[in-house]
């Protein structure tokens, strides 16, 4: 009898050993499997809005001459098209859907076009909790805006072999397609490039996953490498553009937590970066109209 009970103790763990490594495949099978599919539902969405702006700013009435960033800045492009001030919106500003719907209903077409990417996520900072809606990416501070906060998008040119990044340029939500580094864009019919009179333009969302980490490439092609460590305080960055700060919350975790944007995840007793992937969409349409 008591040989039995020992053998069966034995059956019993085996199983447990087998059930785990079982459920941690099929874990990575089921978050790839959403985190992939939100990938694909992203660049949907940011290929539509750039068809969107593109279209639109051909279609508008500027001078010829006019760059790209002038466009953007002209009142009636943000009012009717992209207003980087509208990618947050306070919900405490709002007390009911109705509300909250007709606000977002009054977007431009550009930022209406990107809210089915929008996060609702609750803040807290300096010890406030402060509800927001916004496009993902870092948080910036700005008090041109409603809300008083915009969103960019670091780009992470290197990284550290401990996983440490160093940021060369923030990314807009919006810009245009340029060859190289030209002083302007084909957006002017003066501009010196081989091409004139085009909105060309490109949207950039930053991909983060919510059940996927990062992990440094080793060049193994099937060697999972270093999990990322958020570091937020050794990471090297540029100054954020003019009339923004960057905004760190006090939340130990989130997708696109920290004062760049780049996410913090709880992993048993360390804090690690979300896998990270930014995605591009860019469309082209001739200018149609001139003033």
């Amino acid at each position: 009898m008591q040989h039995h009970s020992k053998r069966g103790r034995a059956d019993a763990g085996a199983v447990l050993v087998e059930f785990a490594l079982v459920t941690l495949v099929f874990y990575l099978l089921l978050a790839g499997t959403i985190d992939l599919g939100r990938m694909v539902f992203a660049a949907q969405v940011i290929q539509d809005a750039a068809r969107v702006a593109a279209r639109e700013l051909s279609v508008t009435v500027l001078p010829a001459d006019t760059t790209f960033e002038a466009a953007l800045a002209d009142a009636g492009v943000s009012a009717r098209i992209f207003d980087p001030g509208k990618l947050v919106i306070d919900l405490d500003l709002y007390p009911d859907n109705a509300s909250l719907q007709a606000a977002i209903d009054s977007l431009p077409v550009v930022n209406r076009a990107l809210w089915p990417l929008m996060t609702t996520e609750t803040v807290t900072i300096g010890g406030m909790p402060r509800r927001l809606l916004r496009y993902p990416g870092a948080l910036l501070g700005d008090a041109s805006t409603p809300s008083g906060f915009t969103v960019m998008i670091p780009r992470v040119s290197a990284r550290h072999s401990s996983g440490v990044e160093t940021i060369d340029r923030w990314l807009p939500v919006l810009e245009e397609i340029r060859s190289g580094a030209p002083s302007s864009g084909p957006f002017s019919l003066s501009s010196t490039g081989p091409q004139q009179g085009l909105a060309a333009v490109r949207i950039n969302y930053p991909f983060q996953g919510a059940l996927l980490s990062g992990f440094m490439n080793h060049g193994e092609p099937f060697e999972a490498g270093t999990v990322i460590v958020a570091s937020d305080a050794d990471v090297t960055a540029p100054d954020p553009p003019a009339g923004t700060v960057t905004v760190d919350t006090d939340d130990p975790s989130g997708i696109y937590a920290g004062p760049y944007g780049l996410g913090r995840q709880l992993a048993l007793v360390q804090t690690v970066r979300p896998f990270r992937k930014v995605l591009a969409a860019q469309a082209i349409f001739r200018r149609e109209v001139f003033q």
